[in-house]
């Protein structure tokens, strides 16, 4: 028991980090490979660079990217693939649940 309330609260710290549309969107980009600051910001668009780094710096403090040094760069990637399928997961339930509330809405609306 006193185990299980452990984990919730990680899972908990863990959804927290995940909590945010600009983190959400770096991992979502992560997942093609390994990037470069710049490299990030280019594929985010419109998000200055120093917003980038700050939400990279919270996943990097959580875990859940590492860093490496390839000359005067640092690479980001992601350091847990498994949190890419949970990302990818709560899309697909957000996506069928979308699904279903329009075809509730064509019926409403038949």
């Amino acid at each position: 028991m006193e185990q299980d309330l452990i984990i919730f609260e990680m899972q908990a710290q863990l959804c927290q980090v995940l909590g945010h549309a600009i983190r959400l969107r770096i991992v979502h980009t992560l997942k093609e490979g390994p990037q470069c600051v710049n490299e990030l910001v280019a594929a985010l668009q419109n998000i200055p660079q120093p917003t980038v780094s700050r939400h990279l710096a919270v996943l990097r403090s959580a875990g859940i990217v590492s860093t490496r040094r390839q000359g005067m760069e640092i690479i980001y990637e992601i350091a847990t693939p498994k949190i890419v399928g949970v990302c990818e997961m709560m899309r697909t339930i957000l996506a069928e649940r979308e699904s279903q509330q329009l075809e509730l809405l064509h019926r409403i609306q038949a």
